[in-house]
């Protein structure tokens, strides 16, 4: 759901159901008077209609809430004033009659409270059970993409592992070292412990530090999405090779620069192609 749905729904959707709620208490109620005035006054096919008006209060209550609920039984009590007076002689009534009123007219309104209370207790266990379920929902999903996360970063290492020729590692995005291969290890030099965390442009000559080189390579790299350059690098104590950088750009789900994979390629050993035939 997009926020103009949600304001849409928060703003007239739930007004409209709320009136349209109210408007089917009230057609309840009065649907329920005219019947019992049928079935009682008129027809006599029923003893005493006070079970019926208290089920009438007690359900619009329960469909649209305490409020209207306390408009049922008012109604309720209303009608019930000329209800049980004498056909006749309006509100007066016989001593039955008086107390079958009364009857109603302690019931209804703790019906309409108790079951108002009840309605809303219901509301709320339904709003925390949604609540739950979209919790349990984002857990799971949460749990999926750490699965990928996972298997994904997994096949990253095997590979990686597999690449003994190259040094390939993992920048953030400010260019320091997330984790590397052993290729990275033997070709620079450098243990886990003494590289994670550090810049990579400490692989760098002093002249490419000068020139802002690495800065450079990784601004190509978020720019066009690679960048390569061949040049002289270091290993650990000050050794120097030729060697051939790419610099890969990866990006989150939104799209944004998260980082970059480097791999190295030692150019000062003749490959197996280039080696001299016995």
């Amino acid at each position: 759901m997009t926020l103009q749905d949600w304001i849409f729904d928060s703003m007239l959707g739930k007004t409209s159901r709320w009136w349209m709620r109210y408007l089917a208490a009230g057609f309840i109620t009065l649907l329920s008077i005219f019947i019992v005035t049928v079935l009682w006054r008129h027809l006599g096919a029923i003893a005493d209609p006070s079970l019926i008006l208290l089920l009438t209060v007690a359900a619009a209550t329960y469909l649209a809430g305490g409020m209207a609920g306390m408009l049922s039984a008012a109604i309720v009590l209303f009608c019930s004033f000329v209800l049980y007076s004498h056909p006749l002689y309006p509100f007066r009534y016989s001593e039955m009659d008086w107390r079958q009123m009364m009857v109603i007219v302690v019931a209804c309104p703790i019906i309409a409270l108790m079951v108002g209370s009840l309605k809303e207790q219901v509301d709320r266990l339904q709003i925390v059970t949604k609540e739950a379920q979209a919790l349990k929902d984002e857990v799971r999903r949460l749990e999926t993409v750490r699965e990928a996360q996972f298997l994904c970063e997994q096949r990253f290492r095997l590979m990686a592992e597999c690449m003994t020729d190259y040094a390939v590692c993992v920048l953030d995005a400010n260019g320091s070292v997330r984790n590397w291969n052993p290729g990275a290890e033997r070709l620079l030099g450098y243990s886990d412990p003494e590289i994670v965390g550090q810049s990579y442009s400490r692989f760098f000559t002093r002249e490419d530090l000068l020139g802002k080189q690495p800065e450079r390579l990784l601004e190509q790299a978020r720019f066009s999405g690679r960048a390569v350059e061949e040049g002289w690098r270091l290993r650990k104590g000050g050794g120097r090779f030729r060697a051939l950088t790419t610099l890969l750009v990866m990006r989150n789900s939104q799209g944004a620069p998260s980082g970059c994979l480097v791999v190295l390629r030692d150019l000062t050993q003749p490959t197996e192609s280039q080696a001299p035939k016995l």
